[in-house]
């Protein structure tokens, strides 16, 4: 069996997601989500949707406000974000790490027991293909690019989304990769 890298994962998320895009205007896969897995246990524990983040994210934050300002059209925002997602945006896999983020209520019991983690396995799968590996957990602040991009992709798709919620960081330790089936 040939050893899993972590590159198979990244190309693996990017191929998911632009797919999601072109096919299903962004409609999230199971693929997305990813599995939070205690550590003690190895017991699922919260499924919560993900966020690629790329590396270098704060050009591509700063885009998406502009789009998200240039209208007052939920719409025509959307239909922006799709085309431009479902583009060439996930092409070049190199962009990105691995690492995700999520949104959630300020006073999400979810988000208090995902920060007092800090450490934890995730999982994510769709179809026969699936990847579990470590992470560790932390809280993003409004001016971190990283916030900023992860609010602003998921107003795109929420016109609702204040900024009185809170982003929690996923950062993948690179060790312990495995390729589940």
């Amino acid at each position: 069996m040939p050893k899993v890298g972590w590159s198979d994962f990244v190309i693996w998320q990017c191929s998911l997601r632009q797919r999601n895009f072109r096919m299903f205007s962004g409609k999230p896969s199971e693929g997305t989500i990813a599995k939070i897995i205690d550590i003690k246990t190895d017991n699922q524990i919260f499924d919560i949707r993900s966020v690629l983040i790329e590396k270098n994210c704060l050009n591509t934050a700063k885009m998406f406000e502009f789009m998200i300002k240039q209208t007052h059209e939920p719409e025509i925002r959307f239909d922006k974000a799709v085309k431009f997602l479902s583009s060439e945006y996930y092409n070049t896999p190199a962009n990105f790490e691995g690492s995700f983020t999520a949104t959630f209520d300020k006073n999400s019991s979810t988000f208090k027991k995902l920060l007092n983690l800090k450490k934890s396995n995730v999982q994510f799968f769709e179809k026969e293909t699936g990847f579990q590996f470590p992470i560790t957990i932390k809280k993003l602040k409004k001016t971190d690019p990283k916030w900023k991009y992860t609010f602003y992709h998921n107003f795109f798709f929420n016109p609702s989304l204040n900024e009185n919620i809170e982003i929690l960081f996923f950062s993948p330790l690179k060790t312990n990769l495995k390729e589940i089936s």
